[in-house]
């Protein structure tokens, strides 16, 4: 769960989010709101909330939340970009990172492409780097990740063949 306090006008605000396993619930000074993920395999959430004049976003990557305020992430002091401005190269990372950890080593290797794909989303909004920055920090990423699974993969199977 994140909390957040914001004043608008003289007016205070609580926002909420509460997570759960399709998306979670945004809760504005008691009222709440379903929210869903906007991916299948991640929990990806941008939902905007309007007050009286700051337009504020709850942002939700993987397990991290943030409150965006006036373009400005609260938790980062970083500059808010759209959740929907995701690249595509950076969806190529998570659809091949997922789909080396099925094929080689199963539900750990979905669990560490999943934390990968946290890892590809969150960079490659990021607006303090230039593109081919985040593009090679991604793919250094990308390598580590997959080295493990792979390793992981091979050790299973050959422990299995032993048994």
């Amino acid at each position: 769960m994140a909390k957040w306090n914001v004043e608008d006008h003289g007016t205070q605000y609580s926002i909420e989010y509460k997570r759960s396993l399709t998306g979670g619930k945004i809760i504005v000074n008691g009222g709440e709101q379903k929210v869903k993920s906007q991916n299948a395999f991640l929990n990806l959430i941008d939902f905007p909330i309007r007050l009286k004049e700051k337009a504020v976003n709850v942002v939700v990557i993987g397990n991290k939340a943030d409150l965006a305020v006036d373009g400005v992430y609260l938790g980062s002091n970083q500059p808010y970009v759209p959740v929907s401005k995701v690249p595509g190269w950076s969806w190529a990372f998570v659809v091949i990172s997922l789909v080396i950890g099925v094929l080689f080593s199963g539900i750990f290797g979905v669990c560490i492409g999943i934390l990968g794909s946290m890892f590809y989303v969150k960079s490659s909004l990021s607006m303090y780097q230039t593109t081919n920055r985040r593009v090679v920090n991604c793919l250094i990423v990308f390598l580590i990740i997959s080295v493990i699974q792979i390793v992981f993969g091979i050790a299973a199977n050959s422990y299995i063949n032993t048994l």
